[in-house]
């Protein structure tokens, strides 16, 4: 198991720490409310250091990384990041992925199903084509170099100004743009999976500790601190954000996940390729869709079957509770024709509780409220 670089800082805060995929997570640092709440109306700072970093110098990285993901690299602007998958050669999810053309070199994120050294595999197996053909450009893996944290909320944008500057106001969704701290370049990208303002820093690790210390003091003069990862899944599925390690992982399908907008269905060879275009032609069979189930009905678990009529329909791949709605929503793995909002079914046995499907995400954030534009 990769160890967090932080371990023993992130210990004395009060984080506890769980395995994922081969990888040492933050999963809790207080309870998953006042989390909630951090992020919500304030700004929470999470390690991100679990994700695999590589860099690859632009001359030859658009044609190695166009050979692997499902979006299409080559156009990508610069200081632009795209936002897509990796899979395998049976066209399932591996790993959820940003890419980032950043000057004169590409850097790549990823939230892996498998461990560094899989995945590392991966690439470099499917690439090594590309590599000799494009002029002997290698894939750097700087995932022990380097740390990540993601800097989440309704507040977020102010901690980030604080750190950076005014001009970070102006960044757009999906880019990234290089800033100096302790005399080293970082890397800060306008990202986030929360549906509240979100930005993710690459630091060298020789700098992460200062770097996080300043991340938690400009976090709690905004109504913030330090959160686990744990929360994460649950922000995710209530703004209706793909989450690989959870209904990514059980269902691994990019279509049936609604994952198609990631995809360059035009681009002549991507990993997977092959298996998911087989797939799209058959025609999609099951979809997942929201479900909710009132607080006063019991739980939803993950792997719950749901009925109609008394026949299983349905399984819930995702769930967490909505503080917002005081109820518990999920995904769920539906067929086709039954696939949207504004139904009713049975959830656990054939006369169990009422669970509505629901169209996503059901909550509106608050960061909608804000126009950085006019600050």
């Amino acid at each position: 198991m990769r160890a967090l670089p932080l371990h023993d800082i992130l210990e004395a805060k009060g984080a506890s720490f769980e395995e994922r995929c081969g990888v040492e997570i933050t999963s809790t640092v207080s309870d998953k409310k006042k989390e909630y709440s951090m992020i919500r109306d304030g700004v929470g700072i999470t390690d991100f250091s679990f994700m695999q970093k590589f860099r690859i110098s632009g001359d030859s990285g658009v044609d190695v990384l166009d050979q692997l993901f499902a979006g299409n690299v080559a156009k990508i602007r610069f200081c632009r990041v795209l936002h897509t998958f990796l899979a395998d050669e049976k066209g399932e999810l591996v790993a959820d992925a940003y890419v980032a053309n950043n000057d004169e070199d590409f850097i790549v994120l990823c939230e892996s199903l498998v461990d560094d050294a899989t995945l590392k595999k991966m690439f470099n197996t499917q690439t090594a084509q590309q590599r000799d053909e494009a002029g002997g450009g290698q894939l750097e893996d700087i995932t022990d170099t380097h740390v990540v944290f993601s800097i989440d909320g309704y507040n977020a944008w102010k901690a980030v100004k604080d750190l950076f500057g005014t001009d970070v106001l102006g960044l757009p969704y999906l880019s990234v743009e290089t800033y100096s701290f302790e005399g080293e370049s970082v890397l800060l990208f306008r990202a986030g999976k929360t549906s509240e303002f979100g930005y993710l820093v690459m630091a060298p690790k020789t700098i992460g500790a200062k770097l996080m210390e300043a991340l938690l003091a400009a976090a709690e003069v905004h109504g913030g601190g330090l959160c686990g990862n744990n929360i994460h899944n649950d922000l995710r599925l209530e703004g209706r954000f793909f989450n690989i390690f959870s209904e990514g992982a059980r269902v691994k399908d990019p279509l049936s996940l609604g994952l198609q907008w990631m995809v360059d269905f035009d681009k002549e060879s991507f990993l997977g390729r092959d298996a998911i275009l087989q797939r799209r032609g058959k025609g999609l069979e099951n979809k997942i869709i929201g479900i909710k189930v009132n607080a006063s009905d019991g739980d939803l678990n993950q792997g719950e079957a749901i009925f109609s009529e008394g026949k299983k329909v349905a399984g819930v791949e995702a769930t967490c509770f909505s503080h917002v709605l005081n109820a518990h929503i999920g995904l769920a793995l539906f067929p086709v024709d039954i696939a949207y909002a504004g139904l009713k079914f049975n959830l656990g046995k054939p006369d169990g509780p009422i669970v509505e499907t629901i169209s996503m995400p059901p909550i509106i954030p608050k960061s909608l409220s804000v126009k950085l534009d006019e600050m």
